[in-house]
């Protein structure tokens, strides 16, 4: 009877950690769309689906509209395609738009279900990251 409870009680704390939330940053943890917490403003959508299929290592960020000088509606800087590479606890983007090969590193986290990132887009891309910004799945 010992060993039946001591085999009834592993599978249960084996299914405990089964269902334990990942922290672990990887493609399949993040693919989706994410929006910034605070202000709902900045949209991120890793993996985007294009014709049914998503694209893999691909990054599209939406952000809100602004006026220019001219009085054109424009996406405001930093929206666009991105092409990005996770490395452990960082994230390295390069802009589809630009002509640049350069890529940028920035800190990225799981916590919690939330995705933690250092602001790459706010500032355009190749710039240095301006804040820390949380973001959660919808």
């Amino acid at each position: 009877m010992r060993i039946v409870s001591t085999f009834v009680l592993l599978l249960l704390s084996l299914g405990f950690l089964a269902c334990k939330q990942s922290n672990t940053v990887s493609p399949e943890t993040i693919t989706g769309v994410w929006i910034e917490s605070s202000a709902r403003k900045d949209t991120l959508i890793f993996n985007p689906l294009y014709q049914g299929a998503p694209l893999p290592n691909t990054l599209r960020v939406n952000r809100e509209k602004e006026l220019n000088s001219s009085g054109s509606l424009l996406p405001k800087i930093g929206s666009g395609l991105y092409q990005y590479e996770l490395q452990g606890d960082s994230i390295l983007v390069q802009s589809l738009f630009s002509s640049s090969s350069k890529r940028t590193g920035y800190r990225i986290g799981l916590q919690g279900g939330r995705l933690i990132l250092e602001n790459f887009f706010e500032l355009g891309f190749n710039q240095p990251a301006t804040a820390t910004r949380t973001l959660v799945r919808l």
